[in-house]
């Protein structure tokens, strides 16, 4: 009996040399799309703190923009935000004082300072 042709059942793969350069491209695109992530939301730490001002801090802006005497402001400062922190959801709920010093920062016309204590 007389064998012929390849008879093994090795199938060949790809070439290391194309494995590597798949695997060095892969790894700049990741690298690429994490650097993009990164850069977008590295000034937005995702804390409960930070959430709480930035909602008030949002909800003080628009009272301050539908203000046209004054008198919607001075209520807010002088208690408003306070007593709108206990309603205003969950976003409040696991800081309510930062919260309230965003809504205050907000009317008051300040920046935006969620990391100041």
């Amino acid at each position: 009996m007389v064998l012929t042709g390849d008879l093994s059942t090795h199938v060949r793969g790809p070439r290391r040399k194309n494995l590597v350069i798949a695997a060095v491209v892969a790894a700049v695109v990741l690298g690429t799309a994490a650097g993009l992530v990164i850069a977008k939301f590295n000034d937005k730490p995702v804390w409960p703190m930070n959430v709480a001002y930035g909602a008030g801090y949002y909800d003080g802006s628009q009272l301050r923009k539908t203000d046209r005497d004054g008198s919607v402001v001075a209520a807010a400062v002088a208690g408003g935000c306070e007593r709108a922190a206990r309603t205003a959801g969950k976003k409040a709920d696991d800081s309510p004082a930062a919260w309230v010093r965003g809504c205050l920062d907000a009317v008051q016309g300040k920046p935006s300072t969620p990391n100041a204590t």
